[in-house]
């Protein structure tokens, strides 16, 4: 008598072989979840805590789905200049706003003193060559003689009102006579500030104060104030605050 025929007998399926979806779908709406939830902040981000709270998913999940995201490069982590310890995310096309990232006179979330000073010498060049110039005079100036140039006019009264505070240039109100000529009288204009009445310069151009894009919201007990501003700090050396 011959044997069982072994070659008809069902082969029992391979473990690696089942289908997986059910296993990884928890996983998947998960990382759904949180990239719906960085895209809804567009180019302000979210910080990584703050993710963890508002989709009630675990700190450590929600650790290992970020890390997949920036490898499938669908969201990128970004440096928030006012908290430089957070880890802050946003979609990878997307461009931070100025109040994360600190605009242009900010890169890598750190002051671009090459920029700033560039565009210092660019101002006052303007203003000695015409002797008295208004904010828009030199604006134009500049775009005159460099059509690369992409600073917008509030930028560069932002620069100017740091050389105001260097008193490297003084912010006066034209006569319409002399070196006020080509200014209309009455109008608040820029000069060079005479070597008579020089002091200390260029303390602007090293702290973040001067060319701010938040400075007119930063108030002493405000949400942007010194006490919380790293860059400020550093600039102080105040490691007391």
């Amino acid at each position: 008598m011959s044997g069982p025929d072994l070659s008809r007998k069902r082969a029992r399926p391979d473990p690696s072989s089942r289908p997986t979806t059910g296993a990884s779908s928890p996983a998947l709406v998960e990382r759904d979840k949180i990239l719906e939830l960085i895209r809804s902040r567009a180019n302000r981000g979210i910080w990584s805590a703050d993710i963890k709270r508002e989709t009630n998913i675990p700190q450590t999940i929600v650790q290992e789905q970020i890390k997949m995201l920036l490898s499938n490069k669908l969201i990128k982590e970004v440096t928030d200049i006012r908290y430089k310890s957070r880890k802050v995310y946003m979609a990878a096309e997307l461009e931070p706003s100025d109040e994360i990232s600190g605009g242009t006179w900010f890169s890598g979330g750190s002051l671009n003193k090459e920029v700033i000073n560039d565009v210092r010498k660019r101002c006052k060049q303007q203003i000695m060559m015409l002797k008295a110039a208004t904010s828009d005079m030199i604006y134009k100036g500049m775009k005159k003689s460099d059509r690369n140039i992409m600073y917008t006019m509030q930028q560069i009264a932002d620069i100017l009102q740091s050389l105001v505070i260097d008193k490297e240039v003084e912010e006066i109100k034209s006569t319409g006579k002399g070196d006020f000529a080509n200014v209309p009288a009455g109008k608040v204009c820029y000069r060079t500030v005479q070597s008579s009445s020089r002091t200390q310069v260029g303390a602007l151009a090293s702290i973040p104060c001067g060319v701010c894009s938040r400075l007119r919201d930063c108030t002493p007990d405000g949400e942007i104030s010194p006490r919380n501003c790293e860059y400020y700090k550093q600039w102080l050396g105040a490691e007391y605050f």
